[in-house]
């Protein structure tokens, strides 16, 4: 018996392998053989041991997700290495067929080719009556009219709705390569997938695959690197714990946890973000202070206490400016001297929920008696004086918003996401 449950213990294990080129070379191997779960595998783990944004090990993975029946992965994948200034020749690569079969594949066909995007066919006109003769070839043509300027891309719709019955929101962030958008699940204590084109909802990672603690509290997606950071807490008084899991965005998979560094006491982290260089800054509402993980570290130290509470609102600006929402205002930080000083308003500006940076202004979700605003504050160059705040949009019920190139999305309702342009 001992034996057998070795045995089984054995098959049960992760594929193990040296390094990235070792995992490399058992993911090409495993396909060759046809074991393409084993090959995904290996793949996944030659990203981790890898560096970071390696277009081949990309593209193993990529080649590994559409053979084990992962082609909507694999689509984003690819995208990714397109953006890094890769352009993989997969047009005729039989191991790509179901990628090619995807209705997004036109889009990213051409930008593998170069060749301008897919438009949609216009109508036939009705022929004339009599074609005209050729012109003389004495005769000089006379000169083309100029093309018809291109109809405009459409834009992002307004409104997307969803399903998600009892949904209890405490986070929403959007990726932009995949076009989904994350929502985070309090109640049921999961995140959610919205694709913003198919307008499908899927569960994308739950506490029992994830590892979270108790309760989930935050997040936020590191778009540079595609990654996302998710904060969890458990326990009451001194037995506060938090942890920040890092996840590969595009399947959810678990790449490394996170903690406070010991002896730095209860902790519970209410707020993320991660700035250029992939520093990951956390906020704890236990002891109202600010945490700092390197990049690739697997421990946040502390950075500063703040004189009085804070909420789970933070926002990057750069490298070395963070905005936090507090009891008493909003705090621009510079972590790096480890100091925080008041904005100074003209109203009271309290209550955050969220915050995010864009072109000198804070936009985010304040939290006003019993309403919920959608503001942007707009800020003097030294980031320290604002301008009255202006409302976007309001909400008799709690919501939640993100930031997405030109426009700001929110939870309008339950099931609805909403979009307002910033001009």
């Amino acid at each position: 018996m001992p034996i057998l449950l070795v045995l089984l213990l054995l098959n049960q294990s992760p594929p193990a392998c040296a390094d990235a080129a070792d995992c490399r070379r058992q993911s090409v191997e495993a396909a060759a053989r046809g074991e393409y779960e084993q090959a995904h595998d290996y793949a996944w783990r030659a990203i981790q041991k890898g560096k970071k944004n390696d277009p081949d090990l990309m593209l193993v993975l990529a080649r590994a997700q559409s053979l084990s029946g992962r082609p909507g992965d694999a689509l984003v994948m690819l995208g990714r290495i397109v953006d890094l200034g890769g352009t993989p020749d997969i047009a005729n690569d039989p191991d790509f067929a179901r990628v090619r079969a995807l209705p997004d594949w036109a889009s990213l066909g051409a930008r593998l080719t170069g060749a301008p995007p897919p438009a949609t066919p216009a109508a036939p006109s009705a022929p004339p009556a009599s074609a005209p003769s050729a012109p003389p070839a004495s005769v000089a043509a006379a000169p083309s009219a100029p093309p018809a300027p291109a109809a405009p891309s459409a834009p992002p719709p307004e409104t997307l709705s969803f399903s998600a019955p009892n949904l209890d929101p405490f986070a929403l962030a959007h990726d932009s390569v995949s076009r989904r958008f994350v929502v985070g699940d309090r109640r049921a204590h999961r995140l959610l997938i919205v694709d913003e084109v198919s307008k499908n909802t899927v569960n994308y990672v739950s506490a029992s695959s994830a590892g979270f603690y108790d309760e989930l509290t935050a997040f936020s997606i590191d778009a540079r690197r595609g990654d996302l950071w998710v904060a969890s807490a458990r326990g009451d008084g001194d037995e506060r714990a938090s942890v920040v899991h890092k996840l590969q965005l595009v399947s959810g998979r678990t790449l490394l946890e996170a903690r406070a560094a010991e002896k730095s006491g209860a902790v519970r982290f209410v707020g993320v973000t991660a700035t250029p260089d992939g520093t990951v800054y956390a906020l704890d509402a236990a002891g109202n202070r600010l945490f700092r993980a390197q990049p690739g570290s697997r421990t946040f130290n502390e950075v500063m206490r703040f004189d009085s509470p804070i909420g789970a609102a933070i926002a990057a600006v750069d490298d070395h400016t963070l905005y936090v929402g507090g009891e008493k205002g909003l705090l621009r930080v510079d972590p790096m001297a480890r100091t925080a000083a008041a904005v100074r308003t003209p109203e009271q500006l309290t209550g955050f929920q969220s915050l995010v940076w864009r072109s000198g202004s804070l936009i985010g979700v304040e939290r006003v008696a019993e309403s919920y605003l959608v503001v942007r504050v707009k800020l003097d160059p030294a980031g320290t004086r604002a301008q009255p705040r202006q409302i976007l949009a309001a909400s008799p019920t709690a919501t939640v918003g993100t930031l997405a190139g030109d426009s700001f999305y929110y939870l309008s309702d339950l099931e609805t996401i909403r979009r307002l342009p910033i001009k």
